[in-house]
């Protein structure tokens, strides 16, 4: 976690919980929580859980939102969905560790601020019920329900586990054929960009995308292996689209002199490559290929692994509603 975030948190008296990566807490009277983006330090997603109290009309809140989007330097966007109030954060520049958190502060200050003042209540995301409300953690996103609305949400996801383990890992074989299909057009963005004399992370990511979908398509769903299985795929397929790159150069050097195809170009790069310089320059080219493939795509193998992990993780975090839980008024 942010160390400026939890030490903010720790001098309101909000709760921390380090391993979760969560801030939670009450300010102005309203219960929030911070959630700590997993791989980027400086991301931060606040959700507050309200409606109107059917006593008095509340003026737009999204045009509130659309207001705090342009007031807070780190604010990225903000959303209603009619009971939950989604803020994205995200440091930028080389001065946003100066400022972050306290724009932050200013950020719950100002929405806790609002629910008080337009007379806004608490409220279950999923029903709208005002009591026996928790705080939950589900699949390492925070919601608010009531426990009615747990118990049915609990119910489906034991439904997902049960269907995630009939499936198994689908047609192997299948997802194989589709991952080595689908990382062909990585291999032409890689070649592509090349040409153009860089090497860029899109290429990898590309691959890795179009590796996924293609293992999906043809191996009837995505597993755990299939994950595995189409990253491997994707490293030996830059190396591929490295040769291929070679081939190219080594074509357009030689086409003008010998009477060469393409293919004998590409079949003669092992034998170019026990050249000293050349071998160097391919390796860097690869290991800068293989930093920014992680680089681009983590984001999405991360967020695959996460879409079909077979067990997912549900738990009570805290009680809202209990009246011996901490506030900060």
């Amino acid at each position: 976690m942010y160390k400026k975030l939890k030490q903010y948190a720790l001098n309101q008296g909000f709760t921390v919980e380090e391993k979760e990566g969560l801030v939670y807490g009450r300010m102005n009277g309203f219960f929030f929580s911070i959630h700590q983006d997993p791989v980027t330090m400086a991301r931060h997603t606040v959700h507050l859980w309200v409606k109107e109290n059917h006593m008095t009309a509340v003026p737009g809140i999204s045009d509130f939102l659309n207001q705090c989007t342009g007031k807070h330097q780190y604010l990225q966007s903000a959303s209603y969905s009619g009971t939950k109030i989604t803020a994205d954060f995200q440091g930028l520049g080389l001065q946003w560790q100066k400022k972050y958190v306290p724009c932050l502060d200013a950020f719950l200050q100002e929405i806790t601020s609002y629910c008080n003042a337009n007379q806004l209540v608490s409220c279950c995301q999923s029903c709208g019920s005002e009591y026996d409300l928790n705080l939950y953690q589900i699949d390492s996103s925070e919601h608010m329900l009531c426990s009615s609305c747990y118990s049915s949400t609990a119910d489906t996801l034991r439904q997902k586990t049960a269907q995630q383990k009939q499936k198994g890992n689908g047609n192997i074989v299948g997802g194989i054929v589709g991952a080595l299909l689908g990382s062909v057009l990585g291999v032409i963005v890689w070649v592509l960009i090349y040409q153009l004399g860089y090497i860029s992370g899109i290429a990898g990511l590309v691959m890795i995308i179009c590796a996924l979908k293609g293992y999906e398509l043809l191996g009837g769903h995505l597993s755990k292996a299939g994950i595995i299985i189409s990253c491997a795929i994707s490293l030996i397929m830059v190396l591929v689209a490295e040769q291929v790159c070679v081939g190219i150069e080594i074509y357009n050097v030689y086409k003008d002199y010998y009477e060469i195809s393409f293919f004998d170009a590409f079949r003669s790069v092992p034998s170019f490559l026990e050249e000293p310089d050349l071998k160097t320059a391919v390796i860097g080219d690869i290991v800068m290929g293989y930093i920014l493939m992680a680089v681009g795509a983590w984001g999405t193998i991360r967020q695959a692994y996460k879409n079909v992990a077979v067990s997912p993780k549900a738990r009570m975090v805290t009680s809202v509603t209990a009246s011996n839980y901490g506030a900060n008024e």
